[in-house]
Parts: C-alpha cells; sequence; structure tokens
C-alpha cells in the first residue's frame, strides 16, 4: 500500500467514525461521539479549555434503554418474572455509556441459559437482537424454551442412628419439594439439601454429613435423576441445666421449666420449648438460652440459661369505647413474682357506661409451669341494657394444662350468685354450683394480622347439687372460627356457634347462661334485643341459640382496609325456629398491634322497619 492510499484511507475511517447515527443489531464495538472526541482533545490540551462544551455535555439526553423478553407460549408468569429479573442489561434505564451496553448485551445469552437450566430448561433456543434509533436503544431476546427436563428418579436415603426417625417419613410425605415427574428446579434440590441437614441437626445429630449428593441431568432425554443420600452417624445428648442471674426466682423452680433430663437426646424443640415457657413466665425481662456445643463432653452437650428480672409490678390504664358497652374505663394492676415459688396475682377492672366488672385471680405454678397451672378467682360482672339489667358475683377455681402447642383443657368449678331483671320489671336471684370444663384448640400463623388459623372451643357445665343451687340444668357451648387467604391481603372469616341447653321447663337458668342476641353478637341489631318474647311483649333470654358469620376483609394500606359482612343468629326454648334474624353491612378496618379495629354499618335485613346501625369493636381476630 503506497502513501496516498494509505492517506485516503485514514480519511475514511475518520469520517465514519465522525458519524453520530448508526443502527445496532448484533454485537458492535462502541463508538465515540462527535462531543466524546472533541472532550477528550481539549482533555488533552489544556491550554485551552472550553467550559461551554463541558456545560453542554452535561446536559446531554441519552437514549432510553428498553429490554424485551419474548418468551414461548408455554411460560408461566412465575418464569417470566424470574428470567427478567436476573437479566444485567435490565437494571440500565439509559444508553449513556454504549460500550457498557454492548457488554452487558453480549453477555445477556450466556446469563439466560444460567436462570433458564436453574428452571428446569436445559436445551432453550435464544436470539437477540440490539438496536440503536433515535433516542432509544432496545435490546430484545426471544425464547423458545423447548421441553423441561423432569425428575425421574429420587433416591433419598438415611444411614445412622437417626435413620428411624419418624420425622423423614413425615417430611417425605409433607414437605418434600422434589416430586417424581414435576419439572425439576435448582431452588427445590437446594432446598431439600437444607432441610434434610436441618432435620438431622435438630434432633440432635450434629455430625450429620452427605455420603452422596448429586443430581445428574439428561437433556436429550429430558429427565433428571436425584441423588441424596444423608448419614446422620450419632445422636448428641443432652449434658447439664445451667440456671444464672436471677435474684428472685430459685433454681428449683426453675428446673420445672425443663422438659427434658441429662442424657436425653438433644433435640431444638425441647430448646425452644424452654425458652417459650420461660418468656411466657413473665418473670423474666431478658433470656438466653444457649447450648454450651464446644464444651461436649462423651457427646453431652451443656445448657447454659442467662436470665434478668423483670420489674415485680405492672400497672395499666387505658380507655375505649364500644357499642355495646359505650365509653370504658380500664384499670389492671399484676403482681408477676408473689415468691420464690411462682406465685402470681393479677386485678383487672372494666368500668363502662353499660358494662362494669372486677376480677382478681390467684396464679399457682403446676409441677411443669410452663404448661400447666391452678388459678383461684373471685369476680364481680354487671351489665345494663334495654331488655335486661344482671350482675354477678362469685368465686371460682380452675386448672389449666396446655396439652401442647394447639390443644389447651381447662376444668373449673365457680359459685356464683346473681340477680337479673328483665324490661318486664320481675327481679329474680340464683346461687349456682356450677361445674364444667372446656377444650380448646387454636392456631394462627401471626397473632396480629393471621392469614390463615382456626380457634375452636367446646364448654361443657352443669349445675346438679340440690343444696347450694337454685337450680339444676346441663348446658354445651360450641363455637368454631376460622381465617383463610383467598388471595394477598384478601381474607375471609368465617364463624359458627351454638348454645344447648337441657333442664326442665319450671328450672330457673341464670341470666348469665341464657342467650340474648344483637350488638356485636348479630350486627344490625340493638345490643341484647333479640331474645325470647314473652306473654307481656317484653324479652327474656333463651336457652338454646344457633349463630354464625361470613365476613371478608381487604388490606388496603398497612393501617387501612374495608370490609364486608352477613351475621345470622337465631334462639329458642324448646324446639328450633325458622326465624332467622340476619344482618350485613360493610365497614373500614384499622390494623394495629393490639387486633383489627372495626367500624361497621350494619342493616337488619329481615327487619326492614328498623334502621341502620353503627358498631365498633377492637380484638384480635381469633
Amino acid at each position: 500500500m503506497n502513501l496516498l492510499s494509505l492517506a485516503f484511507f485514514s480519511g475514511f475511517l475518520l469520517a465514519v467514525m465522525a458519524n453520530p447515527v448508526f443502527a445496532q443489531t448484533t454485537d458492535l464495538g462502541t463508538k465515540t461521539s462527535d462531543l466524546e472526541e472533541q472532550q477528550f482533545v481539549e482533555t488533552a490540551t489544556p491550554k485551552k479549555i472550553d467550559l461551554s462544551n463541558s456545560l453542554k455535555s452535561s446536559s446531554t439526553v441519552f437514549p432510553d434503554l428498553n429490554v424485551k423478553i419474548n418468551l414461548s407460549k408455554e411460560a408461566t408468569a412465575e418464569l417470566t418474572e424470574k428470567v427478567t429479573q436476573q437479566l444485567s442489561i435490565g437494571n440500565l434505564k439509559k444508553d449513556e455509556y454504549p460500550a457498557q451496553t454492548d457488554f452487558l448485551f453480549k453477555r445477556a445469552t450466556g446469563e439466560l441459559i444460567t436462570v433458564l437450566k436453574a428452571l428446569g430448561y436445559y436445551q432453550p433456543v435464544i436470539t437477540s437482537q440490539l438496536e440503536r434509533v433515535a433516542n432509544l436503544t432496545q435490546a430484545t431476546f426471544t425464547i423458545e424454551l423447548g421441553k423441561p427436563v423432569l425428575i425421574r428418579d429420587i433416591d433419598i436415603v438415611i444411614n445412622g442412628e437417626g435413620s428411624n426417625l419418624p420425622i423423614w417419613s413425615q417430611f417425605r410425605k409433607f414437605q418434600l419439594l422434589l416430586k417424581s415427574k414435576a419439572i425439576f428446579k435448582h431452588s427445590d434440590y437446594s432446598s431439600t439439601v437444607s432441610a434434610l441437614t436441618n432435620i438431622a441437626v435438630n434432633e440432635g445429630f450434629m455430625d450429620t454429613e452427605f455420603t452422596q449428593r448429586e443430581f445428574k441431568v439428561y437433556p436429550h432425554l429430558n429427565a433428571v435423576d436425584i441423588h441424596l443420600h444423608l448419614d446422620t452417624q450419632n445422636a448428641y445428648q443432652f449434658g447439664k441445666v445451667t440456671f444464672q442471674g436471677s435474684q428472685h426466682v430459685s433454681n428449683a423452680f426453675l428446673a420445672r421449666y425443663v422438659g427434658f433430663i441429662p442424657g436425653d437426646t438433644y433435640r431444638q424443640t425441647d430448646i425452644n420449648d424452654l425458652q417459650k415457657g420461660l418468656i411466657d413466665s413473665n418473670y423474666f425481662g431478658l433470656i438466653r438460652v444457649a447450648p454450651q456445643y464446644s464444651a461436649q463432653k462423651d457427646r453431652r452437650i451443656p445448657i447454659d440459661v442467662e436470665l434478668e428480672d423483670n420489674a415485680k409490678h405492672r400497672y395499666e390504664l387505658g380507655g375505649g369505647y364500644g357499642t355495646d358497652t359505650g365509653v370504658r374505663l380500664i384499670f389492671s394492676f399484676e403482681n408477676r413474682l408473689v415468691n420464690q415459688h411462682g406465685h402470681s396475682y393479677q386485678v383487672d377492672s372494666l368500668l363502662g357506661e353499660r358494662a362494669q366488672n372486677l376480677t382478681f385471680n390467684y396464679r399457682i405454678p403446676g409441677n411443669r409451669p410452663a404448661i400447666q397451672h391452678w388459678n383461684l378467682g373471685i369476680a364481680f360482672d354487671a351489665t345494663q341494657s334495654d331488655t335486661l339489667t344482671r350482675s354477678l358475683s362469685g368465686v371460682s377455681a380452675d386448672y389449666k394444662y396446655q396439652i401442647n402447642s394447639e390443644w389447651l383443657i381447662n376444668p373449673f368449678v365457680s359459685l356464683q350468685s346473681e340477680s337479673f331483671e328483665y324490661s318486664d320489671g320481675i327481679t329474680e336471684s340464683t346461687q349456682t354450683l356450677i361445674l364444667g370444663t372446656s377444650l380448646k384448640n387454636r392456631w394462627v400463623n401471626n397473632e396480629s394480622y393471621p392469614t390463615e388459623g382456626y380457634h375452636h372451643n367446646a364448654t361443657v357445665r352443669a349445675s346438679v347439687d340440690q343444696v347450694v343451687s337454685d337450680s339444676q340444668f346441663a348446658q354445651l357451648e360450641l363455637s368454631t372460627r376460622k381465617v383463610f387467604s383467598l388471595m394477598e391481603f384478601w381474607r375471609l372469616h368465617v364463624r359458627a356457634e351454638t348454645t344447648l341447653t337441657l333442664a326442665d321447663q319450671d328450672q330457673t337458668i341464670p341470666a348469665t347462661y341464657l342467650t340474648l342476641l344483637g350488638g356485636e353478637k348479630l350486627r344490625g341489631y340493638e345490643f341484647e334485643s333479640i331474645g325470647i318474647e314473652a306473654s307481656d311483649g317484653s324479652v327474656v333470654g333463651a336457652r338454646n341459640r344457633l349463630s354464625g358469620s361470613l365476613e371478608t376483609d381487604y388490606r388496603i394500606t398497612q393501617y387501612f382496609g374495608l370490609g364486608l359482612f352477613a351475621d345470622a343468629g337465631q334462639v329458642f326454648d324448646d324446639q328450633q325456629t325458622e326465624d332467622w334474624k340476619i344482618g350485613a353491612g360493610l365497614g373500614i378496618r384499622g390494623y394495629t398491634p393490639v387486633g383489627m379495629a372495626k367500624l361497621d354499618i350494619a342493616w337488619p335485613v329481615s327487619e326492614t322497619e328498623q334502621p341502620w346501625r353503627i358498631h365498633f369493636s377492637l380484638g384480635f381476630d381469633l
């Protein structure tokens, strides 16, 4: 090449590089614009600094960068979202640095292949295009997924001392994410590996290890085989439990919170139960249960429990308003620790426009304080409505035993004296010795805002003593409440209740054990306005009741939502009737740490001549 040809070629190359408008559909190199070239020359020649060009550079408008992914029609919404999230080029909003855009575009195909493999697609066909036009850079990826690889064989083997634990079969049946003939996902495989390890460690097998851990993919067969062989080896045991830090509670009493003895197989659930029991006792402000793994001897792990005493006394003063009770003032006092044996007592009182009560309860821990205790109580309770005025005083004793985290049994005995007056003006008084028991089954996934949960309760009580009691009757109460989610932030509440009483017709039953509906028990109707109509037109409490409700709420913000509901109920003495009372309405919901606040407007659907009513309540859903 002669000098003339070389000069011509150099001039042509400079002319092409000076052209700022071009389109790109494949992986091209970066290009320097006129402005960038000019800045470079000026930077290389500091004697002639042009500030106007610097200002012009800072105001440059860069092209928008748009990333578009076209997936084949069999792609799910979850797959589309994950593929989109994994593209690095998708984090750019502007094509500010073409070299960076080109680099990320070139790398995108590899990123897509990696994420698609993780989701079970090992043979995708990907085509890509990068195009630059005025004010817009368009990156397009078209993906044909192909057939996913399916799980053909799952080989999970547990060896060692822990191989016969029942929890392995439970895991396989209810928790195993890897299913035969399902699409193989790397995340399910990783979760399974972690879950198997955690189960073994939580059951006391700290030295557990995999002797085989692999999956083999056969893309041409669209199949994958999984092999997970776990050797649990030998279990560790609990060592000695040492308490320190508490100045008010004896170690002998604290030892009763421990549900295991040295030599028992170490289980994390036992550690959790110990910590929960100490927390629920309210004796301590700080609790730290620390297994000393490094101090183990002969495979026995000592447990250190560090405690900091809580304040002995707690006071609470508050106020509120409910459409059933009116304005109310609330006061409570608790002595958390009367002595080193863990005794405590609590005083609760409520002073309202239409309700007043005062209770004193003395609590005595049982042999296992975390799950059982005795309670001795004195109570006064009174309510006033247009239908009924009543006051009750009594003494009681009960025993609570937490069978497990969901089940509670509570036998009780009480001696009560009650006077009551219905709107007919006749006052009656009764004295009753009540024996009974209740059984509760409760579970929620979140106390303040459950999206799943239930609360079932059954109570049977009877007054059969003919010396102390003025009447003899037996009664069964059943109730069930359930909350479940229809979709995110949209819940459905279902409630059903019944009360059935067995007694002779001439028996006088205390008003406390008779039913009046209305108010929060049946929205749309006045508080305690629905009962049995006497011959003079007055309303008295009923021996039997059937009621329920269906309610839904949608949470719009963290603290605010809307609700829609329908309540229904009927009361009767001898035979069930067809006289159902129905109320329906809507309202607003406030979500607070102490439960849901509900302000409702309700209409008595079965009593069209009655006006609508407003109802307000605050409390936990279950």
